[in-house]
């Protein structure tokens, strides 16, 4: 007889604590998933669900109140300033020495990878202009002259962009 009567008080089976927080859930639902929910107020996936299912709450499927895209709400406007302190600071506690050397080789490993790039692209670029002016050496005169008028209109043409800018 108790436990029908238990289920007759608590017909979504979870704690009376949890009650409370079904106002603040519907409010969060707006703007959060239900894994961010979920993560925020400490709730079980379970119980989350149970909730959803009965109060027939609706949790945004993507960044953007009315769902269209994932990248439309910023990470600034996603957290408020305090919960962003609040996650860089268990970052920090959580960083080992360890972490920190990795960290460094990475960006060092980075870096280099960044210059040898800048590298290949200047020399690509040189050995580009090289071929050109090879292939312009071979040119009879008409056609040297097509090339230099070209290039006096392609000079006047930048020339005007950048007035106007």
């Amino acid at each position: 007889m108790k436990k029908n009567q238990s289920k007759i008080n608590n017909p979504l089976n979870i704690k009376q604590s949890t009650y409370v927080l079904i106002p603040q859930i519907k409010e969060l639902a707006k703007t959060m998933s239900q894994k961010e929910v979920g993560e925020k107020l400490k709730i079980n996936k379970k119980t989350l669900k149970k909730i959803k299912d009965v109060e027939n709450i609706k949790f945004r499927k993507s960044y953007l109140p009315m769902g269209a895209s994932k990248k439309s709400i910023p990470y600034a406007d996603r957290y408020t300033d305090t919960e962003k302190i609040e996650m860089y600071r268990k970052r920090k506690e959580n960083e080992t020495e360890e972490d920190k050397i990795n960290k460094r080789k990475r960006d060092i490993k980075y870096y280099k990878e960044l210059k040898k790039d800048k590298k290949r692209l200047e020399n690509k670029r040189q050995r580009d202009r090289k071929s050109a002016i090879s292939r312009w050496n071979n040119l009879s005169q008409e056609d040297w002259e097509i090339k230099k008028q070209r290039d006096r209109e392609y000079q006047a043409q930048a020339k005007r962009k950048k007035d106007l800018n």
